[in-house]
């Protein structure tokens, strides 16, 4: 019988002939991981469930969730360095800095809107509805405007 060779990778041994082996040699143990501000965030000794919505999750269930992973956050000595790295990438699911997926994307736009020219945003009006609603629109729109048959234009 042939002796099974395992690596010692960061989520524990695995057989050395398969190609996440390698993959596992190459990436040290969580805690030899020098990860920087992580390592000092306060949901660190939390659950991590409090920070990510499951699957099929309930609007009251959720607002209690992220209630709770607010809290944590509030305290936090990595906040803004959590916040400022969730809105750099940007993180798409879970509680970031405090903030959640859909208050970092309107502090996203806030923050180009503010860095910007100064200048309103574009605004470019669509239509909305049926090809015959547009038909309508667009006869309404001309029967406003004052005739110009029967004036002439001065060169």
């Amino acid at each position: 019988m042939a002796q099974q060779t395992t690596i010692r990778g960061a989520v524990g041994p695995i057989p050395a002939r398969s190609s996440s082996a390698r993959t596992a040699a190459r990436i040290p143990p969580i805690a030899e991981l020098k990860l920087g501000w992580q390592e000092r965030g306060s949901c660190q000794s939390g659950d991590a469930s409090a920070f990510f919505a499951p699957d099929s999750e309930r609007i009251r269930e959720r607002e209690k969730r992220e209630a709770a992973a607010k809290r944590v956050c509030e305290e936090c000595p990595v906040r803004q360095q959590c916040l400022e790295h969730a809105l750099a990438l940007p993180e798409q699911f879970g509680i970031w800095g405090g903030l959640t997926e859909l208050e970092r994307a309107d502090e996203s736009r806030r923050r180009r809107g503010a860095a910007g020219t100064g200048r309103a945003p574009v605004v470019v009006p669509i239509r909305i509805g049926s090809q015959r609603d547009r038909g309508f629109a667009d006869t309404q729109a001309q029967a406003q405007q004052p005739s110009r048959e029967g004036t002439e234009v001065a060169a």
